[in-house]
């Protein structure tokens, strides 16, 4: 075993621990970047996560040259030599005069005969799920055979540091989502709001609140049963989900309650969004008799005064009085019942 090659391993061990202590994917997919550049030195690498239903890498990390056109490039399995190693789940090295480098260029990027790629599988279990991509371009374009072991023994430390990122993102995830629904859980809306007030207090921007419960909910679990409901709860969902705005953050926080954090966004503007959900359950025609209708409460909070427990009191008094007033209707905090 060649010298470069039982210090390139040793390398390898020493990073491995910061790899894996990456707490999120694009933390680990930049700490896979760093560890490489001094065993393997490289100009540019790529990560691709294989998206098998669209047969397509889908880029998660470009570094050195061409980063945006990287970002932007996602490489048919079929046709490229990053497809050719997940198909043939092997390592595909690529050197100078190769026709395999004019095969699928990145899309504004130039066709050149001074570079190299090693593409090397990412595997999970056996299955391909990504590919670590290295090139050299210019000068010294050539990896030696030792490099080439060197990449593909770090890409089985990369995949294992990929598997356990991706984990730790679904458990995050779960941890704040609503299973029934897959909107964001009540944890979820408080640390939303809490930071929302905070962004506002910072630039001087009004944030507001909107608290939707559906109608005579408890009638549709007495009369339809709870699986009728829960088809009430995840249609509601989906209209609730499809009739915010880019940046409004929609939850369940429990039962048939439903908020909506709404950043940079002051009373008015809650207020029409409000209505206009309102208007979209009516003439959706949802639940079992076609007839679901919600009632909400509004409430905005600005300034250095505002607070998190204030607002949520005044936005779930303002719904309170609308499902008193004969429901399907929105109230305003500190406005009269109409």
């Amino acid at each position: 075993m060649s010298g470069g090659l039982v210090t390139g391993l040793e390398a390898i061990i020493d990073a491995s621990a910061g790899i894996l202590s990456a707490q999120s994917l694009e933390e680990t997919v930049q700490a896979m970047a760093d560890a490489l550049l001094p065993i393997v030195p490289y100009t540019s690498l790529a990560v691709y996560e294989v998206d098998w239903a669209e047969r397509v890498g889908i880029p998660l990390l470009a570094t050195g040259r061409y980063v945006e056109e990287t970002l932007s490039s996602h490489p048919p399995l079929d046709a490229s030599i990053t497809g050719k190693a997940v198909l043939q789940n092997e390592l595909m090295y690529r050197a100078p005069g190769d026709p395999d480098l004019n095969l699928n260029v990145i899309p504004g990027t130039p066709t050149s005969d001074l570079e190299s790629i090693v593409v090397a599988p990412l595997r999970v279990s056996g299955q391909v799920e990504g590919t670590l991509n290295v090139w050299r371009e210019d000068d010294d374009v050539w990896f030696k055979p030792h490099e080439l072991t060197l990449i593909e023994r770090f890409a089985t430390l990369a995949a294992i540091a990929y598997v356990n990122s991706m984990q730790r993102e679904q458990l995050r995830t779960q941890a704040l989502t609503d299973a029934l629904t897959g909107l964001y859980n009540r944890r979820h809306f408080e640390n939303t709001l809490r930071a929302a007030l905070e962004d506002g207090h910072r630039h001087g921007k009004p944030t507001s609140v909107a608290y939707f419960d559906i109608d005579a909910f408890k009638a549709i679990n007495d009369q339809f049963g709870h699986a009728c409901g829960d088809d009430a709860l995840r249609a509601f969902a989906l209209s609730l989900r499809a009739h915010t705005r880019a940046g409004d953050v929609p939850c369940r926080t429990g039962g048939e309650e439903f908020c909506v954090v709404l950043p940079r966004t002051d009373l008015e503007q809650a207020t029409s969004l409000a209505h206009r959900i309102n208007a979209a359950i009516r003439e959706a025609r949802l639940g079992p008799n076609r007839d679901l209708t919600v009632s909400a409460g509004v409430a905005s909070a600005s300034g250095a005064d505002a607070d998190l427990d204030q607002l949520m009191l005044s936005a779930d008094g303002a719904l309170l009085r609308a499902k008193r007033a004969g429901r399907d209707q929105i109230v305003v905090a500190g406005q009269t019942t109409p």
